[in-house]
């Protein structure tokens, strides 16, 4: 197999916003908040506010230490 072609099949083995949805990411917020850098950019590119994440689960004292990320 050539480089091209390697390189085609392995692109979007880590695209993690290829098929996700809006409930899914609110899950994947919910369970990695101890990550914040890993969340920040799914927060910001779904306009999560604090009442989404407070009612998918999360702590109050996690989505309050998020400051100004959320509305």
């Amino acid at each position: 197999m050539g480089k091209a072609k390697s390189r085609n099949l392995n692109r979007h083995i880590n695209d993690k916003f290829k098929y996700m949805t809006r409930e899914s990411a609110l899950e994947s917020v919910v369970k990695n908040m101890d990550n914040k850098d890993a969340i920040i950019d799914t927060i910001t590119l779904f306009d999560f506010t604090a009442e989404d994440m407070l009612e998918a689960g999360a702590e109050y004292e996690d989505v309050m230490a998020l400051g100004g990320l959320i509305r």
